[in-house]
C-alpha cells in the first residue's frame, strides 16, 4: 500500500508538470505584416497602453532592454511621458520626432480570461515484486492502479502588439497574442516580450 501511494503521487507529479509545460507560456494567434515594407527600423519608442505606471513601465523596460540587446536603439514612453501625464497622438508624434525614433511600438492589453483544466482518467501499471513482473514480462497479469483527474487553474492574457512606421505613421505590423500561466502575471512580461521580438526579428525589423 505505501509504495502504491507512492507511485500515485509520483505519477500526479509528473502530470501536472507535463500539463504546465505543455499549456503554458505565450502563442501569436494571429499575425500581419506589410509586405512592401522592406526597411528596418533603427530607433523604437515603446509605449505600454496602460493607466497602470507599475505595468506599463515593467513592459517598457523589457521591450527596451531586449531591443538594445540586439543593437537597436529603444526609448521607454515612461521615461518622457510620466504616468500623470495624458499621452496625445500629436505630443507622441512630437516626441518621436525630437527623439529621432522612426517606429513606435505600442503593446496594449485586451483581457484577462481565466479557467481550469482537468487531465483525463489514466492508468499505469504499478511495479510488482521481481516473481510476479518476471512473469508478466511474458504475457502474464499486470497489475493496474487508475489515477484520478488533476486539475489546476490558469489564466490567459491576451495583448495586442503593434510596429509604426513612425514616419508614415501606418502600421508595419501586428499580432494578436494569448499567454497563459498558472500564476504571476509579471513573471510572463519577460517571457512574452521575447516571443515578440522575436518574431520582429524573424521578419527582419528589428537586429
Amino acid at each position: 500500500m505505501h509504495v502504491l501511494k507512492g507511485w500515485r503521487k509520483y505519477i500526479s507529479t509528473a502530470a501536472m508538470l507535463s500539463l504546465l509545460l505543455s499549456c503554458t507560456g505565450t502563442k501569436l494567434v494571429s499575425e500581419w505584416r506589410d509586405d512592401q515594407y522592406q526597411g528596418r527600423p533603427a530607433k523604437f519608442f515603446v509605449i505600454g497602453a496602460s493607466e497602470e505606471r507599475g505595468p506599463r513601465s515593467l513592459v517598457e523596460d523589457e521591450f527596451v532592454r531586449q531591443l538594445l540587446a540586439r543593437g537597436a536603439g529603444a526609448i521607454a514612453s515612461y521615461t518622457v511621458f510620466p504616468a500623470e501625464v495624458k499621452m496625445t497622438k500629436e505630443s507622441i508624434l512630437s516626441k518621436v520626432s525630437d527623439l529621432g525614433a522612426d517606429a513606435i511600438i505600442v503593446v496594449k492589453f485586451l483581457k484577462k480570461e481565466t479557467g481550469d483544466t482537468q487531465t483525463p482518467l489514466r492508468r499505469y501499471a504499478v511495479p510488482q515484486g521481481f516473481e510476479t513482473s518476471w512473469d508478466a514480462y511474458y504475457g502474464g497479469p499486470v497489475a493496474e492502479v487508475g489515477v484520478r483527474d488533476i486539475s489546476y487553474d490558469y489564466n490567459i492574457i491576451t495583448m495586442e502588439t503593434t510596429l509604426y512606421d513612425a514616419a508614415t505613421r501606418k502600421p508595419l505590423w501586428s499580432a494578436l497574442s494569448q499567454t497563459t500561466y498558472e500564476r504571476g502575471a509579471v513573471k510572463q512580461i519577460k517571457p512574452f516580450t521575447t516571443t515578440i521580438v522575436g518574431r520582429l526579428a524573424h521578419e527582419k525589423l528589428v537586429p
